[in-house]
């Protein structure tokens, strides 16, 4: 009997050992889920907000009317303000191309089949797209000059860098007859 209560006394730490590493691996996968699931309903709110962006514009880009950009007289194009509440672990949505093709961090307002594309990020996570037929959907940043929004460059995607609340402005434009969405920000102040 007495070999027993001192088996039993030995076994006491081991046992206390083996119960903590349980209770640390436990631990160790409930923070990895927390942090997975956090990445996930990060992608999930970014990819709603530009679902309903879609759903928005697809009927200004079915019936709207285009603005001619080159034209100062020009009546203004349909548009539509859409207003996005991001998470704040936002990397980047970028609207007609892939701002970070390389993986590099260093964002660049390059755009990929015309424009039809919109592109995001979240911290943790990989590289989100939704592709949009290339007919109607041709992204294009703005660019406020002399009293009025101008495709910007050549043309280049819209970028925005960070979570939170943001406001912008898509409007139907054309330009050497071809039309464009372009995006801006509500005033020339967010220039």
């Amino acid at each position: 009997m007495r070999q027993m209560n001192a088996d039993a006394v030995e076994m006491i730490p081991v046992r206390l050992i083996i119960s903590l590493a349980i209770i640390s691996a436990i631990a160790v996968m409930m923070v990895f889920a927390s942090s997975s699931l956090r990445i996930l309903l990060a992608e999930h709110q970014v990819e709603q907000e530009c679902r309903l962006l879609e759903s928005t514009l697809s009927t200004m880009v079915g019936s709207g009317v285009p603005r001619d950009v080159d034209e100062a007289s020009a009546a203004e194009g349909t548009k539509r303000v859409q207003t996005f509440t991001l998470p704040d672990s936002l990397l980047y949505l970028s609207f007609g191309g892939d701002p970070d093709s390389l993986n590099t961090g260093i964002l660049k307002p390059g755009l990929i089949e015309d424009g039809a594309a919109i592109f995001y990020q979240v911290e943790g996570g990989s590289k989100q797209v939704i592709w949009l037929p290339k007919e109607t959907y041709k992204f294009r940043e703005g660019t406020y000059v002399d009293h009025k929004w101008v495709i910007k460059g050549a043309g280049q995607s819209y970028i925005v860098h960070s979570g939170g609340k943001i406001t912008l402005v898509f409007e139907r434009v054309q330009k050497n007859r071809i039309i464009y969405i372009l995006i801006h920000g509500t005033d020339e102040s967010t220039v």
